[in-house]
């Protein structure tokens, strides 16, 4: 009986030592772990967002590069970091959704080894086709891809990347075969494009855009149920008869598992101030990022839809990440 009363006692004198430093948080700097190698499309929307941070919550936000194993490393290190809401990964596409979906190993799940914060950035993808090929629009690529099935040779960022999947949907849903050929990063695929070696390419806005906008290469559609601000021009797949086809490159702030709910309310808040910051705004503008905050529970929903989407054309094309 004493004992129990010892260990109540502790409890009790423990429970208001916890809330105050949740009210307090956050006392000393933080880490926001970036699970690719500096100068991606995470890196830079996680840096100038860090900065937001640092100017929201009066603290200093450090941004560390943990890459390997496609985001996984680095993800697995968050995940297993103590809940104190002073290590938090910035995530993406690859180690939330897709790698879970196929059956990567030790891959977090990012509803139950992670706490979600709330969305950072979102962008769709953009098909573009090299400059030569007989096709204006999406309509006339459908055509051509049936007339000749197999013949397009169609790139991407690499197997099991977002563009990757992209490319496996549209052939699902207009019902063509595509060559893939896949590259390291959209990087190295844009120089064929250019040059015609490949004929078409799921790319990040940021990344196309450019020789969109000075005619190297066209763009056939955005992969979007409502137009971009950075491309008002282009059509969305949705207006062009393929509602599902709407596939995003987004950018999302996660905590380990256990971490204290005021904590992830505080960081969204945060997060959501700082996406408002004018200069944070402008350098995501400058690489395509739309801004996107939102709450654990949305991201939370946002993930689940995203698993929804992804898992049945996985299964489909039969891919597995060992």
């Amino acid at each position: 009986m004493r004992n129990s009363r010892r260990a109540l006692l502790g409890v009790a004198l423990a429970v208001p030592g916890l809330a105050r430093a949740q009210e307090a948080w956050p006392q000393r700097p933080m880490t926001l772990v970036v699970p690719f190698a500096p100068g991606g499309p995470v890196d830079n929307v996680a840096r100038p967002v860090a900065e937001g941070l640092r100017r929201a919550l009066g603290q200093p936000v450090v941004v560390e590069n943990r890459a390997g194993a496609g985001g996984l490393v680095g993800t697995r290190m968050v995940a297993a970091a103590r809940p104190d809401g002073y290590t938090m990964v910035v995530g993406s596409p690859g180690p939330l959704v897709i790698a879970p979906a196929a059956g990567a190993t030790d891959a977090p799940d990012p509803l139950r080894a992670l706490a979600p914060v709330a969305l950072i950035a979102d962008s769709p993808q953009m098909l573009a086709v090299t400059d030569g090929l007989a096709a204006s629009d999406l309509a006339g690529f459908v055509a051509l891809a049936k007339a000749r099935p197999g013949a397009l040779n169609l790139g991407s960022a690499g197997i099991g990347t977002t563009p990757h999947l992209a490319l496996e949907l549209l052939g699902q849903l207009a019902g063509i075969r595509l060559e893939h050929v896949p590259y390291r990063g959209t990087g190295a695929a844009l120089p064929d494009l250019i040059g015609g070696k490949i004929d078409a390419l799921f790319g990040d806005i940021s990344a196309l855009l450019p020789l969109v906008t000075s005619g190297r290469v066209r763009a056939l559609a955005i992969t979007a149920d409502a137009r971009s601000p950075l491309a008002p021009a282009i059509p969305t797949t949705a207006e062009l008869g393929y509602p599902a086809l709407v596939v995003r490159n987004f950018q999302a702030l996660l905590a380990p598992a256990g971490t204290p709910a005021p904590i992830l309310t505080r960081m969204a808040a945060a997060l959501a101030e700082a996406l408002r910051d004018p200069q944070v705004a402008a350098a995501l503008a400058r690489i395509g990022a739309l801004p996107a905050a939102s709450g654990p529970d949305h991201l939370a929903a946002y993930l689940r839809a995203e698993r929804e989407t992804w898992e049945p054309v996985i299964r489909r094309i039969g891919l597995r990440l060992a």
